[in-house]
């Protein structure tokens, strides 16, 4: 590659730089565990395979007189054993310039991606061609069928498309849409660095009916459930008028055509105030049914994407030099987006992969960082007939996730549920199923 090459930073990922540090991270996590052992030396290979299939990958970031911006890396990134918590801060430096880096334990791949590159979509894609020519290299009969990036399939200019660009309308007024401070959760926060994940599995089948039940998707039934545990949690210890709201991400590509690998999200904010606390679960579920679906519109869309795009194309805020922007962007950062929810559930959907691989695979995860204002959030993904769930946390208090384990098994799921610190209180074996 040549190392000339440099490219802006799509618009949502310009407030990364501005706000990362080790309390915030903006750092997401995919897994891949499979039923061997890893053999680190095949895997450094696919890894040197895969990044050449992914340049929008192969970046560095630069900081200019007025704006970051990417420059083309001209090495592979190297394969680490896992030593950390999930979800730790991408530091360069620490990586070779990379903003990604990729860990193996055992039988287990992790790819954790510095948000400013990336979104979940982009990510499984990137993890998906890694996974296939891990095992094509290990000597393994798979076929990458139509789901899977190969070398064989070049790269377009549109996978690195700034695609808020391309639907980003001045005609139509913008819209900040709900602006409502939310109530935030906290608790004893654990050391610099230190994470828990919780993770919970249940068949997906079960969990689809019971979400048809109430005339609901999936991701609705979860957050009403996930909503309803932060209001048996707090109800009794505070008294606060904010409403309680988890921050839905919005996959934009499945509305606004995009075959874009860069960050393309939307995140709507759906939530109600404790004093609904006692209101039946079918009211909030269709609470959260009829506002998430409203927003999940081109018309209601639109407007709320244009403001990012607007104040990146104002002529002042472009010519103010970038350590300013700097601070602008962490305030309006505080004001537009941690204050605004409580936590956040992100599915990311099924994971589709060619059938000669399916029998090479146990499951995948997914798992999102915490902040100071954010300490716990939800994410989940769903494998071979089955939902893998991932609560990542960095408080010692696990109220919320055994509320939430228990609305789910009394309406009577079967779960398997197991901590990363299971020997600090874990769940009861009842629960568990382990």
């Amino acid at each position: 590659m040549n190392n000339e090459n440099w490219y802006q930073l799509e618009t949502s990922a310009k407030i990364y730089p501005a706000i990362i540090s080790p309390r915030q991270p903006s750092v997401f996590r995919l897994s891949c565990t499979f039923n061997k052992e890893i053999d680190p030396d095949i895997l450094q290979t696919a890894l040197n395979v895969t990044i050449n299939r992914y340049p929008g990958f192969a970046m560095t970031l630069k900081r200019g007189a007025f704006w970051f911006y990417f420059e083309e890396m001209e090495k592979a990134p190297t394969l680490k054993p896992e030593q950390n918590y999930p979800c730790q801060m991408v530091d360069p430096e620490m990586e070779d310039g990379f903003l990604f880096r990729v860990t193996w334990f055992k039988n287990r791949v992790n790819l954790e991606v510095f948000h400013v590159i990336s979104d979940g979509t982009g990510g499984l894609e990137f993890l998906k061609t890694l996974v296939y020519y891990y095992l094509l290299l290990s000597g393994e009969e798979v076929k990458p069928g139509e789901n899977i990036r190969t070398l064989g399939r070049k790269p377009t200019s549109e996978e690195r498309e700034n695609s808020f660009l391309r639907y980003y309308d001045p005609q139509i007024p913008s819209d900040r849409a709900d602006d409502t401070v939310a109530l935030h959760y906290s608790g004893t926060p654990y050391p610099l660095g230190h994470s828990r994940a919780i993770h919970v599995r249940t068949k997906t089948a079960p969990l689809l009916e019971l979400s048809r039940s109430y005339d609901v998707t999936i991701t609705e039934y979860l957050t009403g459930q996930f909503l309803r545990s932060f209001f048996d949690v707090l109800r009794d210890t505070s008294d606060s008028e904010k409403p309680i709201k988890i921050s839905v991400p919005i996959n934009l590509r499945k509305l606004f055509p995009s075959d874009t690998l860069r960050n393309f999200t939307y995140f709507a904010n759906i939530g109600e105030p404790l004093s609904n606390a006692d209101e039946p679960l079918e009211a909030t579920l269709q609470y959260i049914k009829t506002n998430l679906r409203a927003t999940c519109t081109r018309d209601a869309l639109v407007p709320r994407l244009n403001p990012n795009v607007s104040s990146e194309k104002n002529p002042f805020l472009r010519a103010a030099p970038l350590s300013l922007k700097q601070l602008v962007l962490r305030e309006a950062h505080h004001i537009l987006g941690d204050n605004l929810f409580t936590a956040s559930l992100s599915n990311l959907g099924i994971i589709r992969l060619d059938e000669t691989m399916y029998r090479h695979i146990r499951n995948f995860d997914f798992g999102l960082s915490c902040s100071d204002s954010i300490p716990l959030n939800l994410s989940m993904l769903t494998w071979d007939d089955t939902a893998y769930m991932t609560f990542s946390s960095i408080v010692e208090e696990r109220d919320v996730e055994r509320a939430f384990v228990r609305k789910l098994s009394e309406a009577g799921l079967e779960l398997q549920v197991w901590s990363s610190d299971a020997g600090k209180g874990g769940f009861d074996e009842k629960l568990s199923g382990m």
